[in-house]
């Protein structure tokens, strides 16, 4: 109960300063302040770059779409021409949160880093206190001697054995908010009228700059999008593939998917009966959660795969930049390897082999590594698994700003495009496309950090709920932790409810005092608790690690389709 009363303090902390701080500071400050965008070119300076080379558009009639431009210049505004030869050199300006709080989606993604933050912050702690590690917040003894005295029986059996942890409520809120996020912005593609923000977002050659907005407000379309047909399509794809791979559960993959059914659908008694849920329809749940994985994360995956080109190709960077850059492009195959079953028993055999090596023999700090490789694929599996999840988590976290700032720099990009194309431009469409980069910021950085912290909450519900490690101690093993638990139950399990006392008999009997009727209901319900642990936490593992595999799979898959793309039509 010291634990519990830990949480709930923890969590009315958390809670206000969710509520009160965070109304005079916010996370996206950190995200935001110190970029650059470039300055909207205003008329005069487009007149002075075109020269004599501009054609005033005097005896044509006016375009229904020049709208009002940031700069002041609305309708009444001259339109002229000139040559998409013409070389423009934008300038730049720093910016602020207070720049990006009047453009759309501000208020969600100011909630959903706000909200993260604030509920990994009160999961980090929880972890830390309930850590082995803390010896006065240890686990309670779970002996039941009876030499105890008799008025501990009731407080006794009000506490399970099994820790409660309110950091998971937290973190089941925190996928939830994620996913409308990546729901709400995949919504706008289904839209018969679609605000320019995802329209301006989408077209990655300079005919996106017809439709995209310059102001605040979001113009609108009245043609409907054709989009929606790629997202249909890779969640159509992605609930065929996760039905193939869910099929190569044990012979090339890891995921105890069987295991994680059979409990399942474990019940107290003899008897069959019908199950739970059917074979058939686990596998249909897991592939539907697939496809919309899928779905949510293609045009987030293509966007990042426009900024990478963007960011190692067209512009100069530091070497480090650039390296973290690839870094975090491949990150996600680590992980996605390390659940092959080839893969890991490959590697494992090979490390046990290369111990035995006479020139490794005589290195004894070469014999330490490869001894300590072969206890971490061997028994660790598992922990090395979420520290490589934990991994392309880290490097999406530390290119972010590099990454909002490689976006806000293709305004440059795509007028220099313009060199390369025939004919003649407007001032207005120049105007409208360097506006559109910094009106879909909030979008970009949505698409870039939902993603990322719906893969860190995936992770951390799957170490807690299945009972993992995040340091390679205890007792996970990578090829029989789920085996471990079954063998733990083995008695209660292989006798059913013999086992358990007859709570009727027990209840109704007049042989036993109070005390002792509190004492043997306690047993029987820390009993029914344990089993129900321990078979909840080998559900979780089969469930949440091909999820995440999934999730890891999609979001590389995508970003690799997402660079063919746009390196073709870069082409």
């Amino acid at each position: 109960m010291a634990v519990l009363g830990f949480q709930l303090v923890t969590t009315l902390i958390g809670a206000s300063i969710l509520s009160k701080i965070v109304a005079y500071f916010t996370f996206t400050r950190l995200v935001y302040n110190g970029l650059y965008r470039f300055l909207v070119p205003s008329d005069e300076l487009l007149l002075e770059t075109a020269g004599n080379l501009r054609n005033k558009n005097k005896s044509r009639r006016r375009r229904p779409d020049t709208i009002s431009e940031p700069n002041g210049h609305g309708p009444s505004s001259d339109v002229f021409y000139f040559p998409r030869t013409v070389s423009i050199q934008l300038q730049t300006l720093p910016i602020s949160y207070y720049d990006v709080g009047t453009l759309p989606l501000y208020s969600s993604c100011q909630w959903l880093l706000d909200f993260t933050v604030c509920a990994f912050g009160i999961y980090c702690v929880t972890e830390v206190v309930q850590s082995h590690y803390v010896p006065w917040f240890g686990q309670p003894p779970s002996s039941h001697s009876e030499d105890k005295p008799k008025s501990s029986f009731l407080p006794s059996m009000m506490s399970v054995s099994t820790r409660l942890n309110l950091s998971l409520v937290w973190l089941s809120l925190t996928v939830w908010f994620t996913l409308r996020a990546l729901l709400s912005m995949t919504s706008i593609y289904f839209r018969s009228t679609t605000a320019d923000v995802a329209k301006s977002d989408t077209y990655p050659s300079s005919t996106s700059s017809a439709t995209a907005p310059t102001t605040g407000a979001s113009t609108a379309t009245r043609s409907p999008t054709t989009e929606w047909f790629l997202i249909l399509a890779a969640g159509f794809l992605s609930l065929i593939m996760s039905g193939f791979f869910l099929a190569l559960d044990g012979r090339c993959f890891e995921f105890n998917l069987q295991t994680a059914y059979t409990n399942l659908t474990w019940t107290l008694t003899d008897s069959p009966g019908t199950p739970l849920i059917s074979w058939g329809a686990f596998h249909a749940v897991i592939c539907g959660i697939c496809a919309l994985v899928g779905a949510v994360l293609v045009y987030p995956g293509m966007k990042f795969g426009r900024i990478y080109l963007d960011a190692v190709s067209n512009r100069p960077v530091v070497i480090h930049k650039r390296f973290l850059f690839h870094l975090a492009f491949v990150a996600p195959l680590l992980p996605i390897l390390l659940w092959m079953k080839p893969v890991t028993d490959h590697l494992l055999r090979a490390l046990v082999t290369l111990s035995f090596h006479p020139v490794v023999s005589k290195q004894p700090t070469l014999l330490v590594i490869i001894t300590v490789a072969v206890n971490l694929f061997g028994k660790h599996l598992n922990t090395l698994r979420l520290l490589s999840c934990l991994g392309v988590v880290l490097s999406r976290v530390v290119i972010t700003r590099w990454h909002l700032q490689a976006y806000l720099y293709s305004a440059q990009d795509k007028l220099d495009q313009f060199n390369r194309e025939p004919g003649q431009t407007s001032n207005k469409e120049v105007q409208r496309l360097v506006a559109s980069i910094f009106y879909c910021i909030n979008l970009v950085a949505l698409q870039w950090i939902a993603p990322t912290i719906l893969l860190l909450a995936l992770v951390c519900l799957y170490k807690n709920t299945a009972n993992l490690s995040w340091l390679p101690v205890g007792l996970s093993h990578g090829h029989s932790a789920v085996e471990s638990d079954d063998a733990s139950l083995k008695i209660f399990v292989d006798n059913g409810p013999s086992t358990l006392p007859d709570l009727t008999s027990v209840v109704m009997g007049s042989t036993l005092s109070w005390s002792e009727t509190v004492s043997q209901v306690r047993l029987a319900f820390q009993r029914f608790t344990g089993t129900v642990s321990l078979r909840g936490a080998a559900v979780s593992r089969g469930v949440f690690s091909f999820i995440i595999w999934w999730y890891l799979v999609a979001l590389q898959c995508v970003s690799l389709l997402g660079v063919a793309y746009h390196r073709f039509t870069l082409d």
